[in-house]
Parts: structure tokens; sequence; C-alpha cells
């Protein structure tokens, strides 16, 4: 997900507190090309909630 939704799924009020506190408490984009940075929900979701988030959420079972 771009940084503005990522930011809204993180709770922070802005998209600057998000990018503030990327590669620190929020995981560097998962896809960076030129402009371009991209979020795993999934590397969110680690971030936000480690003890929930172990392994793929997304992965189907």
């Amino acid at each position: 997900m771009r940084a503005d939704l990522a930011a809204g799924y993180c709770g922070e009020t802005t998209v600057d507190d998000f990018l503030k506190r990327v590669g620190k408490e929020y995981p560097m984009p998962r896809v960076a090309e030129g402009r371009r940075r991209l979020w795993l929900i999934d590397d969110l979701d680690a971030a936000i909630a480690p003890h929930i988030a172990q392994g793929d959420l997304a992965e189907d079972y």
C-alpha cells in the first residue's frame, strides 16, 4: 500500500508522521522503485502488533 494508506492503517494522523517512524518503528517499504514506495500489510501488522502478527497472515491455508 502507498504511504498515505499505510499511515492511516498504522493510526498515524499524517503521512509525514508515518514516514518519520519508517525504519525505526515501522518497516522500510517492500517496494522501492524510483519514487514508488509500497508497504505490505503483513510487514505493518508485524510492526504494530508483533505478538499477533507472526508469519504471513495473508497466506492461504
